[in-house]
């Protein structure tokens, strides 16, 4: 009576190892197949929507996307110790913001990083009144703005 009780204590450890084990290969089997995937990169212009599928439009690659060109905007423009900077058109990575007088002195230079591409910057500035311009700069593209410090 000993020995069956002592088999089958032994049979279920051995069962249950082995649903741990299959259940962790499938797991990760999982994972990795979820990784491997491209993800799809679409855009429907109509309806503003990310979702080319539901709309029965063909898939765009990369190269056909519609891009918006960069463009900033500051705000309030006199300004006198901080500025909004409204970029859009960007790419996600990091833009240097420079801040030029009209004699074209380099007076400030920041790095800063965004995630989308569009979205407003907070630029702290103490500097003497007059005009300035900011210019931002990420790879070749490059868009300069006028801004009056009172």
């Amino acid at each position: 009576m000993n020995d069956g009780l002592q088999i089958y204590v032994n049979y279920f450890l051995i069962v249950f190892k082995m649903k741990k084990i299959i259940l962790l290969f499938f797991t990760f089997s999982g994972i990795c197949c979820c990784l491997a995937q491209q993800p799809s990169k679409t855009i429907d212009t109509i309806n503003g929507k990310n979702d080319a599928v539901s709309n029965n439009l063909p898939l765009k690659t990369d190269s056909l996307t519609a891009k918006e060109n960069p463009s900033v905007r500051l705000y309030p423009n006199p300004a006198k110790n901080k500025a909004e900077i409204e970029i859009k058109g960007f790419d996600a990575g990091h833009i240097k913001i420079q801040l030029i007088n009209n004699e074209g002195k380099l007076l400030r230079e920041e790095k800063r990083l965004v995630l989308t591409g569009n979205e407003v910057i907070i630029f702290m500035f103490s500097e003497t009144p007059g005009l300035y311009f900011v210019f931002l700069k990420q790879g070749k593209i490059m868009v300069k703005s006028r801004l009056v410090i009172q």
